[in-house]
């Protein structure tokens, strides 16, 4: 029978591009690198910089989501590779960043990492060399909200207001309380909407609260927000379209104001002494990380199974998306690449404290089933708001004279 195999020295690389340039990302790193993609389906958000912006819909045009299990030696190399062939140094391009996990382990033969598309023996990929290398900024932040549908749109224009980069939204499936619930299961809906923004840590705060906020999170039932540091990335998503040709964008103000500034940190107008103060501005973020984010990527063939198993551990919810796994391969004169298989990623969010038990029940259910091709992570989750149940308080009741609790 597989067991899980730690596997250290990795990190998460994610893309996010137009459309348009999916075909050409595909052929430039499938057929240079001995990595997989995993495809997500995602749409991305622009408004228009005009008076009666308010009264028209948020456009959304079509991006593509690509996500890479990348060896930390070739980290660097690799997303500057991603910036040169997708040209995500200009304006509008997209977004290219790192994020690091706690664990990562994966079944032996697993679907990413032992693969006869792999470039065995072949090191010609690691002797890329940048002519000019871009500076990927190491104060980035992944803002996620699941949110009450109906309040996505006002979610994202208050999330852009208070400083996000264009959100990417894309589609989940929703587990939970419902699910165990009976009939009640005919109530819930089918598909919810995921709103993931990349913003800096000057502005993660006001991005969090705005969102919050608009989508109302802390009441029952209105979803949940919740952030996960970046290691480094660069970060060039559309967020509005103007009239004017020559017109230069908020996003690209902000911009070339903090390249003139060394840094975001000018944007932190909390108070007057974090503009002077340097050892105030300076400071990093300690964040309180008492949550934890896990993730399992598997055939799509074993989702509903084991999403079953996850409500009846006893952790509160999931959810699920849908995914492609693209690999290298011979699938036509112009193309390098071909679609290997279908999975899902599901994930939840677990107390630290637990989190060790939930490891071991899942990756021993997995392993009874004999699952194969698993890839089992966590991640560190920080500002995560969501609804909590308020303990009454107990009231003493006088009599005769004396308390009674």
């Amino acid at each position: 029978m597989a067991d899980f195999i730690e596997r250290e020295g990795y990190s998460r690389v994610s893309l996010i591009i137009p459309q348009t340039k999916l075909l050409k990302c595909l052929n430039g790193l499938l057929g240079h690198w001995p990595y997989k993609a995993i495809h997500f389906n995602c749409r991305g958000t622009v408004v228009a910089e005009h008076w009666f912006q308010a009264l028209l819909p948020i456009m959304n045009p079509e991006m593509e989501y690509l996500q890479f299990i990348v060896k930390d030696t070739d980290v660097e190399p690799f997303m500057q590779f991603c910036v040169d062939v997708c040209d995500l140094h200009l304006p509008g391009s997209g977004a290219v960043f790192c994020s690091e996990f706690i664990r990562l382990s994966a079944t032996s033969p697993s679907v990413l990492f032992e693969s006869t598309n792999f470039f065995r023996g072949d090191e010609t990929y690691q002797q890329y060399e940048v002519e000019s290398p871009v500076k990927f900024k190491t104060n980035l932040y992944i803002v996620f909200g699941l949110l009450q549908s109906g309040k996505t749109d006002q979610a994202i224009k208050s999330a852009m207001q208070a400083g996000s980069h264009g959100p990417i939204v894309y589609f989940v499936e929703g587990r939970g309380t419902r699910d165990k619930a009976g009939w009640l299961k005919i109530t819930k809906k089918p598909y919810e909407e995921v709103v993931m923004l990349l913003v800096e840590e000057a502005d993660l705060d006001n991005v969090t609260d705005a969102l919050v906020s608009a989508g109302n999170v802390g009441s029952v039932g209105s979803g949940v927000v919740f952030s996960v540091p970046v290691a480094s990335g660069l970060v060039n998503l559309p967020t509005s379209v103007s009239a004017s040709k020559n017109r230069a964008s908020n996003q690209q103000i902000t911009a070339a104001i903090d390249e003139l500034m060394g840094s975001s940190d000018w944007r932190n107008t909390s108070s007057l002494s974090s503009l002077i103060d340097k050892n105030i501005t300076n400071r990093s973020r300690k964040a309180k990380h008492d949550t934890v984010l896990i993730g399992v990527l598997l055939p799509r063939k074993y989702a509903n199974e084991l999403l079953d198993h996850i409500l009846y551990t006893g952790i509160p919810g999931a959810n699920v998306i849908y995914t492609k796994l693209f690999v290298k391969g011979d699938a036509g004169p112009d193309h390098h690449f071909k679609v290997d298989q279908e999975l899902v990623l599901i994930r939840m969010i677990v107390g630290e404290e637990e989190c060790a038990r939930y490891r071991l029940e899942l990756k021993d259910f997995m392993l009874r089933q004999r699952y194969t091709d698993v890839v089992f992570y966590e991640q560190d989750v920080s500002n995560m708001v969501r609804y909590q149940v308020k303990q009454k308080e107990k009231r003493s009741v006088m009599y005769r004279g004396g308390s009674i609790s």
